[in-house]
C-alpha cells in the first residue's frame, strides 16, 4: 500500500497573462495548510412524463476550489500578491506539489481568482491568512 506525505508541499501563484496561464514560479511562503477540493460534475435532468425514474445527463464540471492557511508573513511577496488579489479581480496561475516524488506526490495546476480573504488572531499564536481561489476552466493533475 502507497503511502504519499504531505511534507513538501508547496503552492507557487503568478499573474496569468492575456487570460492564459503562465508557469508561477515563486513559492507561497509560511503557508500551514493547503486544501484543493477537485471537480464536481453537474447534472441535467432530462425526464420525461412518460419516464417511470428520474433520468440526467452530464452538464459542466465545476473545476473547485482552493483554500490556504498561512502565517501571516507582511514581507512575503506572494501573500501580498493574494492580498491584492482579493481586491483586483484578476487571474491568478497556480501550481500545487504535493508531497514528494519519492512518495509519489502530484501537482495540480490551473488559473483561478481570489474570492476570500480574512485574518485570525487569538491567544499564544501567531496571526494566520486564509485565501480562497475559485479555480477557472481546465486544470492539470500530473505526477512528480
Amino acid at each position: 500500500m502507497a503511502s504519499t506525505i504531505s511534507y513538501n508541499s508547496t503552492i507557487k501563484l503568478g499573474v496569468a497573462t492575456s487570460g492564459a496561464y503562465v508557469l508561477p514560479t515563486v513559492a507561497l511562503g509560511e503557508v500551514t495548510s493547503i486544501s484543493f477540493d477537485g471537480v464536481a460534475q453537474s447534472t441535467i435532468e432530462i425526464t420525461q412524463l412518460s419516464d417511470s425514474v428520474k433520468k440526467f445527463t452530464a452538464g459542466l464540471l465545476d473545476p473547485g476550489s482552493i483554500s490556504l492557511e498561512v502565517n501571516l508573513d507582511q514581507d512575503d511577496a506572494t501573500q501580498a500578491l493574494l492580498f491584492a488579489a482579493s481586491t483586483d479581480r484578476t487571474l491568478r496561475s497556480y501550481l500545487i506539489s504535493f508531497g514528494v516524488a519519492s512518495s509519489g506526490g502530484m501537482t495540480v495546476s490551473g488559473l483561478g481568482i481570489v474570492t476570500g480573504f480574512s485574518v485570525k488572531a487569538g491567544l499564544d499564536a501567531v496571526l494566520t491568512a486564509s485565501f480562497t481561489i475559485k479555480c477557472t476552466a481546465a486544470y492539470t493533475i500530473a505526477a512528480l
